[in-house]
């Protein structure tokens, strides 16, 4: 399914009707992959979406397909433009978040749209982590109680075998179970996702139960207490399994200094009964990749891993700034399957081989970025760290300097003398052609915009951004070019990384940005980049 960049609203019914075919057949063809970055370069064409939605469910006889694809682009697009405000957080998309938030807040309080599509909008924008506001949460909060309302002669026990069939539905994998029923609860004020998550912590079926543990992690603090004060209860009704405690010990630095002395009387708790976890299976570490890091300071990793006769691949997702976004494995897969992935992922993103030792410090640097930001890891780190690195991985931030240090540590004197930094800095000419990654090393902010509008010929404004803008930006581009070396530490063949490291030093001292090839680079990048935006 080709996307173009439609912005008619008859056009936009037309791409709609596409997006239904696709998720109708389960297709991920390439159109339903970018329809979110397609929408989002036009922050109208959401609005539009938005407004079609509407006037499809007030009709009496709406199609609920077309329904499902309106809602989901709109998904796609609040992702994008997420992104894009993380890079540029006075970006264009701020406004679109705005006016989205606006349009539900008034929905919701107008009682105009059913309250299980309100839901699933608001769940939309929750999960592209955008906050839903005080306002929206009482209007949805209202919606709830009328989906309640609505549902005459639900009881305990209809709530019991709903917990028991969703959990049999996704495997009893505690994952994938919090991972759905957090992204349902996202719109719900703190006071009710207590309650409804206090109901899986004393569920009588297992798997709740460990899901349950993922709300440590929520981004409420108030949530976290309470799930954690939930927790200690059960454990002391001998309701703590051994499993659960060995994961929250895998959690505790990773979260609040109150939340941590509740879960170490749990854990106690646990122990006290002699409870041990059960053997699991040997896992084999095959392929570690891990990619170089992009201009938004994001990185990856990938892991085969060998369960038996089956493969899994597990990623991780981390962000300069930002922390440990994104974790999750993907069990059950050929040899064929996990090599066209590796191959596919070789392709769009420059890898390099890497170990479990570089995948635990990355994890590790990134994790004080979370806590800077008060914004938890995932849950799915769990489970990404039991698989590649059961170890406990504690939040320990390393000083770009020190990284070089490191990476330069065991590097014969002439690799590093003034002759071979000369070399590595004309090298860095080259790099743009050689990595991907590179392409999207370039600045996003109101003052590049106010350069790119400003008179004067394209060397003059290439100049001035090297002037004005990367001059009080070269710790960040270090940062992300001593972390795409530390990534390469690994390579057997090429000697990438000390060139890497070399230059990051250079980004990292006094030397004049002009006689940086890569600055001169990521100026130039910068300049062609904004005259697309």
């Amino acid at each position: 399914m080709p996307v173009k960049k439609v912005t008619p609203r008859a056009g936009l019914l037309q791409l709609a009707k596409l997006v239904a075919g696709d998720l109708r057949r389960g297709e991920a063809s390439l159109g339903l992959q970018t329809i979110g970055a397609a929408l989002s370069d036009n922050p109208e064409t959401v609005l539009v979406a938005l407004d079609l939605l509407f006037a499809e469910v007030r009709k009496k006889r709406r199609n609920d397909d077309l329904c499902d694809a309106f809602i989901f682009m709109i998904g796609e697009a609040l992702n994008e433009v997420r992104m894009a405000l993380e890079s540029n957080p006075d970006g264009s998309g701020l406004q679109l978040v705005t006016e989205v938030r606006q349009k539900l807040t008034e929905a919701a309080h107008s009682d105009s749209l059913p309250p299980a599509l309100l839901m699933a909008l608001a769940q939309q924008f929750a999960t592209a982590k955008f906050d839903l506001g005080d306002e929206l949460r009482a209007g949805l909060a209202a919606a709830s109680e009328r989906m309640s309302a609505q549902s005459t002669g639900i009881g305990p026990e209809d709530i019991t075998g709903h917990y028991a069939a969703m959990a049999e539905a996704l495997g009893h994998d505690p994952f994938l179970i919090h991972e759905q029923l957090s992204q349902q609860l996202a719109v719900f004020p703190d006071e009710q996702r207590i309650v409804i998550i206090g109901s899986f912590i004393t569920s009588e079926v297992p798997s709740m139960r460990e899901a349950a543990l993922g709300w440590l992690l929520d981004p409420s603090p108030s949530v976290a207490k309470q799930v954690a004060q939930g927790i200690a209860a059960a454990a002391k009704q001998g309701q703590l399994s051994a499993e659960s405690a060995e994961r929250i010990v895998l959690m505790r630095p990773w979260l609040e200094e109150g939340v941590q002395a509740i879960l170490d009387a749990a854990v106690r708790a646990c122990r006290q009964r002699g409870l041990r976890p059960a053997a699991k299976p040997v896992v084999q570490i095959g392929t570690v990749i891990a990619s170089g890091c992009d201009g938004a300071g994001a990185q990856s990793v990938f892991v085969v891993l060998k369960r038996g006769r089956k493969l899994a691949l597990a990623s991780l997702l981390v962000k300069q700034g930002f922390g440990v976004r994104d974790a999750w494995i993907r069990e059950d897969l050929s040899r064929r399957e996990a090599d066209q992935f590796l191959a596919e992922a070789g392709r769009q993103i420059d890898t390099f081989d890497a170990s479990p030792e570089i995948v635990q410090a990355i994890i590790a640097h990134r994790l004080a970025d979370n806590l800077d930001k008060h914004k938890p890891p995932p849950f799915g780190l769990v489970q990404f760290l039991e698989a590649v690195s059961p170890v406990q991985v504690r939040p320990r931030r390393v000083a770009t300097a020190s990284l070089i240090e490191q990476l330069l540590d065991g590097v014969p004197s002439e690799r590093q003398s003034a002759k071979a930094i000369a070399a590595a800095l004309a090298d860095s000419k080259l790099w743009p052609r050689e990595y991907a990654f590179l392409q999207s090393w370039f600045e996003h902010s109101e003052a590049v915009s106010a350069i790119a509008g400003a008179k004067g010929t394209k060397k003059q404004r290439e100049e001035a951004v090297l002037r004005d803008i990367l001059s009080h930006r070269r710790a960040r581009w270090a940062e992300l070019l001593a972390w795409t070396a530390k990534a390469a530490e690994d390579e057997v063949e090429g000697e990438e990384r000390i060139d890497f490291a070399l230059v990051a030093r250079e980004l990292l001292g006094d030397r004049p940005l002009s006689e940086i090839p890569l600055a001169i680079w990521i100026a130039k990048n910068t300049v062609a980049a904004s005259t697309s935006y």
